[in-house]
């Protein structure tokens, strides 16, 4: 059992998840298709926080799948038009989502290809995955900028911490 406790920094909300797991850590995850990208839990806690448009978390996350691997991050966008039917959204949606997501950081403009920020979403690869993260310009908006927030509490195996005493 892992406890998450979570603050909503501008209303001061506290929101507790508990996640239960029926697998052993013997068991293994499973990921569906070919290959997975990863977020801390700032970056998770980042995206959570941004006042980001349903359009904007939308297109970050096919964003996220559509990225080569290989180049890290990269989003390659033969056309805006092409890329809105690539991602199943009307092209002034995406238009709106790709400005939302840049001003907050979690993207960049490459060209007229788009990356992910490699301090932000990490699909592996060492020595690579530094160097992209080198590579972020400089005027580029950090995502973290707001600080984390979240505060993790072990928990014991199926014991809630009360429990215990």
């Amino acid at each position: 059992m892992t406890k998450i406790e979570t603050v909503n920094r501008r209303t001061g909300e506290i929101q507790d998840l508990t996640v239960h797991s029926s697998l052993s850590a013997g068991s293994g995850i499973w990921f569906r298709g070919g290959g997975y990208t990863t977020m801390g839990y700032d970056a998770h806690n980042a995206l959570a926080e941004a006042d980001l448009s349903g359009a904007s978390y939308k297109l970050f996350h096919k964003m996220c799948a559509l990225q080569n691997r290989k180049d890290h991050g990269l989003v390659r966008v033969e056309s805006q038009t092409r890329f809105a039917e690539q991602v199943g959204m009307s092209q002034s949606s995406v238009s709106r989502a790709l400005k939302q997501l840049a001003e907050h950081g979690f993207i960049y403009p490459d060209g007229r290809d788009w990356r992910l920020r490699a301090d932000f979403v990490f699909n592996g690869g060492g020595a690579a995955q530094g160097q992209a993260v080198r590579n972020i310009p400089a005027d580029a908006p950090d995502p973290y900028a707001n600080g984390s927030g979240l505060t993790l509490i072990d928990g014991g195996a199926g014991e809630r911490p009360e429990d215990q005493a």
